[in-house]
């Protein structure tokens, strides 16, 4: 194959294994989650920090607040790394930004790497550090009080509001999500059986590629074949110590006839209920980008090249159809057709989202989302893209594959994709 005159290729990736609302990484924060995330991914990447410049960090998150002093994220988080791995000349004075695409946000901070390495003038970039990060555990109340006009110290009395759930109403069209999956699937033919026997997969599946074996009565303890996740062993902010290799929202005793037996989030008769939509989580993903020929002169080993990303729009009533021409419209970019994928991943936002997806686009079961997805893994929103591309590679490369396309919905009538392709 012809090599395209600029390739941007992954030096390292890593994405934390993800944790429960409330669960794993209650009192850790996503500039904390960003912290573990980057550090892993530098370290399972060959660069010599002493000789490869750092020229930008990226990072992605959604839910940000002045509290936690998450408007400095990009800074704060490759300044803690530089300390810890004692780089402070470098990392530690690389420029940073922060990105946002609601669900898409994952792919965006390569996205926007992609364009800063390929660029073909004084803005080109050689080494850029992507990541993103979610604790939607954290996410605080909001006042929406306005300043007096006679002081800025001073506000205006207002209500409270869920900074969370404010992000799941539409206003403009005065949609919920789950309500634009229920009118997605149905307009699709997705029958809520089919939810909740995907919802089922979903878990069997994660629980495949993360353990060895397992009962529903017992603890798991040995390790599966997942590679992008890693072992996180740190300490709290309360002091605890806390050590997890798995996703922890994986369940194992999840069955149809359970599922069944929950109520529509919506009433009715609607398709998305709690058993069968992604899981409010925490966690962090993170890769280390570079040019190509700058990483062949300098000796340094990849595992995979972006071949190109697409983002696309939809009626915001039916948001989840985002991924059918984010994907249509990148193979066309690519001049690749359906078959010529080995491996999709599809955010699995609410599973009658997905299984319309599938169909319109007529995915192979078989190929897509081999290791579980949202229902069963969780959906950190702003890491979730980067999450599933590092997966995606990894999962290749277990299997000899080549080439991969992950791709989520978008609220506010979006859809986002990335194409990966290993390399020797």
């Amino acid at each position: 194959m012809k090599r395209a005159e600029t390739d941007v290729v992954i030096a390292g990736a890593a994405r934390t294994p993800i944790g429960k609302h409330g669960g794993y990484y209650n009192y850790l924060s996503a500039e904390d989650l960003g912290v573990i995330a980057v550090r892993e991914a530098l370290a399972r990447s060959a660069i010599d920090m002493s000789k490869v410049k750092i020229d930008q960090v990226i990072a992605g998150m959604i839910y940000i607040d002045s509290r936690c002093q998450q408007i400095y994220l990009p800074r704060n988080v490759a300044m803690r790394v530089a300390d810890q791995i004692g780089d402070e000349g470098n990392l530690g004075c690389a420029p940073g930004k922060t990105t946002l695409r609601i669900c898409g946000t994952g792919f965006q901070v390569v996205a926007d790497a992609y364009d800063l390495i390929t660029a073909k003038d004084a803005n080109k970039m050689n080494c850029i550090i992507s990541f993103g990060t979610e604790s939607m555990s954290q996410t605080n109340l909001i006042n929406h009080g306005r300043r007096k006009p006679d002081s800025v110290w001073d506000f205006d009395g207002a209500p409270t509001t869920d900074y969370l759930l404010e992000g799941f109403n539409h206003y403009l069209f005065d949609t919920l999500m789950p309500r634009t999956a229920d009118k997605y699937g149905k307009e699709i033919g997705i029958t809520r059986d089919e939810c909740d026997e995907f919802a089922c997969l979903s878990h069997e599946r994660s629980r495949k590629a993360q353990l060895k074996q397992w009962n529903r009565f017992s603890p798991p303890k040995e390790k599966g074949y997942l590679r992008g996740s890693f072992e996180v062993d740190t300490t709290d902010q309360r002091g605890r110590n806390i050590s997890y290799w798995r996703d922890e929202g994986t369940r194992y005793d999840v069955d149809v006839k359970g599922l069944a037996g929950l109520r529509p989030l919506l009433g009715g008769d609607g398709l998305v209920t709690p058993g069968n939509a992604s899981q409010i989580s925490d966690g962090a993903a993170s890769v280390v980008l570079l040019d190509r020929a700058f990483a062949d002169r300098h000796k340094i080993p990849y595992i995979a090249r972006i071949k190109g990303y697409n983002f696309a729009t939809v009626d915001p009533e039916i948001m989840g159809q985002g991924p059918v021409p984010a994907i249509k419209g990148l193979l066309e970019k690519l001049n690749l057709t359906l078959g010529d994928i080995d491996l999709f991943e599809v955010n699995e936002a609410f599973a009658p989202q997905y299984l319309a997806v599938e169909k319109e686009l007529g995915l192979p079961r078989d190929k897509t989302n081999v290791n579980g997805g949202a229902i069963a893994v969780g959906h950190n929103i702003a890491a979730t893209g980067l999450r599933m591309t590092i997966d995606l590679v990894y999962e290749l490369r277990r299997r000899g594959q080549r080439t991969g396309i992950a791709s989520a919905c978008i609220g506010g009538g979006q859809g986002g994709a990335i194409c990966v392709e290993v390399v020797d």
